[in-house]
């Protein structure tokens, strides 16, 4: 029988004791950062252009510009790469996107807490309210069916927004928080079962993210970035975020729903506000800043 040396056991349990260890880190993707190419603008104006919204086929492109003095919606299309301007009010349009399978388009309008829900179309130039409750309200999304709508609503009691859902079916309108601190933005996860949202808090991070499901239960938090934006892959897995954690501009980011698989997507070295990704999931449009204005970008972050 062979009697090994106690120099011999001693280099194998130390050996061992490394291969333990690197079986418990977690595995780490590494990847190639995306350079955002900032020739691929797709609005050029003189002013700022926001809030992109993909349309159900991922042939247009709705976004709000003020470049005429207040907020109006403008859309684009990528298969004539044309411009129209959707709306020419005074009062400020904004927040705009699809409703589910349709040309129908909608979006907030009004000033400050005083806001309202419109739907149009843009063939015959005819809007209508979206709902006939009275509240102040913004920032809307539709379930893929049509039949909920979520948004931020203004609470006189708590001078916040705060997230509602509105059943069109059962005339039906919840208030799924209380935070007692402005709700920020929010997505409908292509299931319809998740509802993400941004929040303000304090102290940094000041604006973090919540995921709850449709009837208001908390499923997931995110506390440890300071996310400006957020939005479903329409996988449904995977979210995208805008956050300044490793770069004071801001940079584009992918996680899991139950907060694994952390990827940095782009490395822009330029101020990102706000992002949409495409039907398909290939391609996502994001506002970002060139020359002190905020422009419309088209990148392709995952190819990398």
């Amino acid at each position: 029988m062979y009697d090994a040396s106690p120099v011999f056991l001693s280099r194998m349990n130390a050996l061992l004791g490394v291969v333990l260890i690197l079986l418990c880190v977690p595995a780490v993707t590494f990847a190639q950062t995306y350079t955002v190419d900032t020739s691929n603008n797709i609005s050029r104006s003189m002013g700022d252009d926001l809030s992109p919204a993909w349309s159900p086929d991922g042939n247009k492109i709705l976004y709000q510009s003020n470049r005429n003095g207040n907020w109006d919606i403008f859309m684009y299309d990528m298969v004539l790469d044309t411009t129209v301007q959707i709306t020419y009010d005074t009062i400020n349009e904004q927040n705009p996107g699809w409703y589910p399978d349709s040309d129908i388009i909608y979006f907030d309008a009004g000033r400050g807490e005083k806001r309202y829900l419109y739907k149009l179309n843009p063939e015959t130039g005819v809007s209508s309210p979206v709902f006939t409750r009275k509240i102040s309200c913004k920032d809307a999304s539709f379930t893929p069916d049509g039949r909920m709508m979520y948004f931020l609503g203004y609470e006189d009691r708590t001078k916040k927004w705060e997230l509602f859902s509105y059943h069109f079916i059962y005339d039906n309108l919840n208030q799924l928080t209380d935070n007692k601190q402005n709700i920020l933005f929010l997505d409908i996860s292509t299931d319809a079962k998740s509802v993400l949202y941004g929040y303000e808090t304090y102290p940094y991070p000041y604006q973090q993210l919540r995921i709850i499901n449709w009837y208001g239960e908390h499923q997931e938090e995110f506390n440890k970035y300071n996310i400006s934006a957020a939005v479903w892959h329409p996988v449904g897995l995977k979210i995208y975020f805008v956050s300044d954690k490793d770069n004071l501009s801001a940079e584009i980011y992918s996680i899991w729903r139950d907060g694994t698989h952390l990827k940095r997507l782009t490395e822009s070295n330029r101020k990102i506000k706000e992002l949409a990704v495409a039907p398909d999931g290939s391609t996502v449009a994001c506002a970002v800043s060139i020359n002190g204005n905020y422009e419309i970008i088209i990148i392709s972050p995952e190819v990398y």
